[in-house]
């Protein structure tokens, strides 16, 4: 059901889904599925919590690959940003954005999503040594949201590639070092 949706959400944006559609789709009742998620909202973030989900997975598989700092560094920046213009896990986050501002039961479950990201990069430049990883990880990930941003809207001048060297500008000398 969640992927009927996430292919109807990124088809029609949410403006346009309703669920009575995707009842239709999913051979049920626009009331069932109001009763299972409560909103459209709540559809928006089962959703998201979908798609972040396998994305985790693949993250996860990653992990237990043996390798460097750098190969780490980079593949985590490539697996937070998007694949390229209309990638549809970054329209749904763009989707839930504004959302979060208006619509108070969205916010604790938004932040505990986003925090999932820092927490990890926060653990990889942990685990290299950089203090205040914390930090520093906040501003690699507002960094990388922002190039995301422009990668998703099909931006001339933004790629993936010049994303990640502009998240390795962040990092302090020694670890700049390790991730060339």
């Amino acid at each position: 059901m969640l992927e009927v949706a996430w292919e109807l959400l990124i088809e029609r944006g949410l403006a346009d889904l309703t669920l009575a559609e995707l009842g239709r789709r999913v051979e049920t009742s626009a009331g069932h599925l109001l009763y299972y998620f409560g909103s459209k909202d709540g559809l928006l973030l089962e959703v998201l919590r979908w798609s972040e989900a396998q994305l985790w997975a693949r993250w996860e598989e990653s992990r237990a690959e043996e390798a460097t700092f750098a190969e780490r560094f980079d593949l985590f920046c490539r697996q937070f940003m998007p694949s390229g213009l209309g990638d549809p896990r970054w329209l749904v986050w763009i989707e839930v954005w504004p959302r979060v501002l208006r619509i108070e039961e969205l916010r604790e479950p938004y932040e505990e999503l986003d925090a999932v990201w820092r927490d990890e990069l926060t653990r990889l430049l942990g685990e290299a040594g950089a203090e205040n990883a914390a930090a520093l990880s906040r501003r690699i990930c507002a960094l990388l949201d922002g190039l995301s941003v422009a990668i998703v809207l099909g931006e001339d001048d933004v790629s993936v590639d010049a994303a990640v060297d502009h998240a390795r500008a962040l990092l302090p000398a020694d670890l700049a070092v390790a991730a060339h």
